[in-house]
């Protein structure tokens, strides 16, 4: 589906714009005719130089990171998106675990590349978006010219091979590579097109972070129904991309749609009179949209809609439907697929089954069978109930895991370890409190608290900016501890 999708588009709509490029004060279109043959090209190099190969991809949202995760997904690779605010020695790690044998990268992210080529052995690297990458495009294009064939003369691909593995922070310290085929992908872009209103010819935004899934979801979901994309690689000009792009409406976090809500404020007592025209919806996902937010947006007569899906799920389980009656704090309508299933179990925990649901944790046969049990059922870990309209309502989570506003997922387990191992710490307790899940360390030392506080500063300056501890509560007390000897995660 999703690559005929993208025939359609090459055949129908040659000239319509797939992408717009800022330039200046401008614009620029990226045509569909052109978008398919960059594809085209790249598919053809990697089938030359690494057929079949786990490729990996570092770099900010660009119209090159999108050829490159389409060209693996149509060609036969494995597209492996990496984070890039992760350190160097964490790359390294996740890349030689999921056996990635070349990692391209963009010009901003050419100097952490190859510091992980350094501590990877036999990781190759190459560029995207350089002059040195048009070449080889340009002579990869010439080879097609020269045999005639494009893989876009292919009847179909694979859909259920894995097509994509991308990494989630669970409740264990090292993350899990998650595979992904096609059809998972394809099953949120179906759910998406029941509930949302989408045209050729709109235009949106490319602005989620495309290392996680939600953002490639969303993304392949706007091409396939021939939406025209602003690339936006620095969500902090969000504003600016919406009034630059016209966008008619967004895929966001909730912690980008506080910042769009802020500078609407700033400008004018609605997004029409903001930006001249419309916001015709924003749907929020990765964390549920707080009560506050969704006011905020409704008042500036932007409709606001909610989903939910996990990494493992290829972010499918819900998404409320454009025109309803607003569900406000709900994670949306379960999807109207027949394909998908969806339930409660006795305990309370939200499950789901279908073609949506990834083929497993990579390597890890164990954590697979643990996550999916025999009758195919996915476990999310979340905590909720389905009402009689198929609306979710998700009140806790069985995991302790942290899902910040920002739609990031932090395990409290891995910062925990790490503060254990500093000097004079003996115990710690990590936390997300508030609307935002902002982190919060209760640390029990035998060493003053001046000198807990400056050594969790040392370490916040060694995490990404997201996992970083922003309060810090030094206790007296050891921690009370329940008969089997853990902590009591609600006491004292």
């Amino acid at each position: 589906m999703l690559f005929e999708a993208f025939k359609k588009q090459r055949e129908e709509r040659p000239q319509a714009a797939a992408f717009l490029i800022a330039s200046g004060d401008r614009s620029l279109p990226v045509t569909w005719r052109q978008f398919t043959d960059d594809i085209s090209a790249a598919a053809w190099v990697i089938d030359t130089h690494a057929p079949g190969a786990k490729i990996g991809i570092i770099g900010e949202n660009s119209y090159e990171w999108m050829v490159l995760h389409a060209a693996c997904l149509f060609q036969g690779a494995v597209a492996v998106p990496v984070e890039p605010s992760l350190g160097v020695d964490d790359i390294a790690r996740r890349l030689q675990f999921a056996g990635v044998s070349v990692l391209l990268h963009s010009a901003l992210y050419r100097e952490k590349a190859h510091a992980v080529a350094a501590k990877a052995p036999g990781l190759a690297t190459g560029s995207f978006g350089s002059r040195k990458t048009d070449r080889v495009i340009q002579a990869a294009l010439k080879a097609i010219g020269l045999c005639a064939r494009t893989i876009w003369d292919r009847a179909s691909v694979d859909v259920d091979r894995t097509a994509t593995m991308v990494f989630t922070s669970g409740t264990t310290a090292e993350p899990r590579g998650v595979e992904l085929p096609i059809r998972a992908i394809e099953t949120f872009v179906r759910s998406t097109a029941r509930a949302l209103p989408m045209r050729p010819g709109d235009a949106s935004l490319m602005l989620l972070p495309l290392h996680h899934i939600f953002g490639i979801a969303a993304t392949y979901t706007m091409l396939a129904h021939g939406v025209a994309l602003g690339v936006c690689p620095d969500f902090r000009r969000i504003y600016d991309a919406f009034e630059r792009f016209r966008a008619n409406f967004a895929f966001l976090v909730p912690a980008l749609a506080d910042i769009l809500a802020a500078k609407i404020e700033q400008r004018g007592k609605s997004a029409e009179a903001a930006l001249g025209q419309p916001i015709d919806w924003i749907l929020t996902g990765g964390a549920l949209l707080s009560r506050r937010t969704y006011e905020r947006l409704t008042a500036l007569g932007v409709q606001t809609i909610s989903g939910y899906g996990l990494t493992e799920t290829a972010a499918c389980y819900s998404m409320a439907v454009a025109g309803d009656a607003p569900h406000i704090c709900s994670a949306g309508k379960v999807a109207q697929l027949p394909e998908v299933e969806t339930k409660v179990s006795p305990d309370g925990e939200l499950l789901v089954r279908g073609p949506c649901v990834m083929k497993g944790y990579y390597r890890n046969p164990a954590a697979t069978a643990k996550a999916i049990d025999a009758d195919g059922w996915f476990h999310t870990g979340d905590v909720g109930r389905i009402d009689a309209d198929g609306y979710v309502w998700i009140t806790g989570r069985l995991s302790r895991t942290i899902v910040l506003s920002s739609g990031k997922k932090v395990a409290p387990e891995e910062i925990e370890e790490r503060l254990l191992q500093l000097p004079g710490v003996l115990e710690a307790l990590v936390t997300g409190v508030g609307e935002t899940r902002e982190i919060t360390a209760q640390v029990y030392a035998s060493i003053p608290e001046e000198s807990v506080r400056r050594a969790v500063a040392a370490l916040n300056r060694t995490l990404p900016v997201y996992q970083r501890i922003k309060t810090v509560v030094v206790r007296k007390e050891p921690f009370p501890r329940t008969a089997s000897g853990k902590i009591k995660l609600g006491g004292g």
